[in-house]
């Protein structure tokens, strides 16, 4: 097993002894239909990785024929592949709708206790597992020595996902924003929670559906945008450092990036599918917040982390059918460390769009203090970075407070970490709300 020596079971945590390599190459995938070709093994076991994650969609079983279902996975264990992959390194995984058993299907699924143990099954999990009698696959393990440990948190998003609100065409949603609804359900966030005190310096979470891109009307995590808050603030709440979310389900390659409500960024890594690729290009679906995309072929994902630097580097990669590296982004370790971006973690300026042409009281920490080339206005950002999506301006109208501003001085040494109190109507510039200032009795600063 690649070298990693046995594990000890603690309350469902895997925990890998402090003599153990740190692992350094972790692949990833989702979308492999196990009736067709599946050439994306060459490439994939090319890179010799210490660990791969399954992300979803493992076999395509779309049933509610449990013995239909163990076949596809016997079709799929029989493949060269896959069976090289499985002796090369350790398998964690997770399921998404086609391996569960039905296209979106969620916690009505009729047949999802005997599914769950089909999957458990397939992946070799001991039948005395604690996994084997709770709801839902979901689990997590650490490797890695202390200072260089990979945490794997590997949610379970179909077992207990609401039903979701049906959008105007067949397949697609909008979002439900009413409290009951849930993704993970309550017993894996009470667990999810308890995984975030775990000591690690990476954390990568397998969801099998997007974290970040919110825009399509697909299968997300935005469908629910009550749970996708409730997780950002459960990483903010627990400071939980090292956060990256490994996610499938899409049919092409993409990253993410979310800046602000963790107190850092949150890069969403996509890899979809491993013989389920897009195979011709497509309109490239809307995602305000995508770094890169490889929007047709097959794909695989991997993480290299470089722990031989002092900030130890974090590359995030997308590799295609032939082996080349599609998408690459390289982030140093302590990017991905809580106070990164201003801290308070909440979305201003989507809270700022509700009250459009509105008197609106905002109380925020003043993180920047930015000014335009003619210094007729200053901006007082919420965030360090101006051009984050979370960032609020209250902006200073030098002109309209005239003798007033001469009075103020320099708005860097009156506001510059303070916090504010601004009462003013939400306006837009450019598609982003701001509060202009036009007179100083707007703005109550702490001393």
């Amino acid at each position: 097993m690649s070298g990693l020596s046995l594990c000890v079971l603690l309350g469902g945590l895997a925990v890998f002894g402090a003599d153990d390599k740190p692992l350094s190459r972790i692949g990833f995938g989702s979308c492999l239909r196990q009736d067709k070709p599946q050439p994306i093994w060459t490439p994939l076991l090319a890179t010799r990785p210490e660990l791969f994650l399954f992300l979803g969609d493992n076999i395509y079983a779309d049933t509610t024929d449990i013995d239909v279902m163990r076949e596809k996975y016997k079709q799929q264990s029989e493949k060269d592949g896959f069976k090289k992959l499985k002796a090369l390194c350790p398998l964690l995984a997770t399921w998404d709708d086609h391996d569960y058993g039905g296209n979106d299907a969620g916690a009505s699924y009729p047949r999802k206790k005997e599914s769950q143990q089909a999957f458990l099954d397939f992946f070799d999990v001991a039948a005395d597992s604690p996994r084997r009698k709770q709801e839902g696959v979901y689990h997590a393990q650490v490797f890695g020595p202390p200072g260089k440990r990979v945490q794997v948190i590997m949610l379970d998003t179909r077992y207990h996902l609401s039903e979701l609100k049906k959008g105007p065409r067949s397949g697609t949603y909008v979002p439900r924003e009413d409290a009951d609804a849930s993704i993970l359900g309550r017993d894996q966030w009470a667990w999810l929670a308890t995984q975030f005190k775990v000591p690690a310096e990476v954390r990568l979470i397998g969801s099998s559906v997007q974290m970040v891109a919110e825009d399509h009307s697909f299968e997300k995590w935005a469908n629910l945008p009550l749970e996708r808050e409730r997780f950002l603030r459960l990483v903010r709440d627990t400071r939980a450092g090292g956060v990256i979310v490994l996610s499938g389900d899409r049919h092409l390659a993409e990253l993410s990036m979310l800046d602000g409500p963790m107190g850092y960024p949150l890069y969403d890594v996509t890899s979809s599918g491993m013989n389920q690729g897009n195979k011709r290009f497509r309109r490239i679906e809307p995602n305000k917040h995508r770094l890169a995309i490889q929007d047709v072929g097959d794909n695989f994902g991997l993480i290299r982390i470089d722990w031989t630097k002092s900030d130890p580097l974090v590359s995030l990669e997308i590799h295609d059918v032939d082996g080349d590296v599609v998408i690459r982004h390289k982030v140093p370790l302590s990017r991905l460390q809580p106070g990164t971006t201003n801290g308070d973690g909440r979305d201003l300026s989507a809270e700022a769009r509700k009250h459009l042409g509105k008197t609106w009281t905002v109380e925020f920490t003043v993180a920047n203090v930015g000014v335009n080339k003619t210094k007729s206005m200053f901006y007082l950002n919420s965030e360090r970075d101006f051009r984050s999506d979370l960032n609020f301006p209250v902006v200073l109208n030098v002109k309209a407070l005239g003798k007033e501003f001469s009075a103020l001085g320099d708005p860097r040494k009156t506001y510059l970490g303070k916090k504010v109190k601004v009462t003013g109507t939400v306006s837009l510039f450019n598609g982003n709300p701001q509060i202009v200032i036009e007179k100083l009795s707007q703005i109550q600063a702490d001393e």
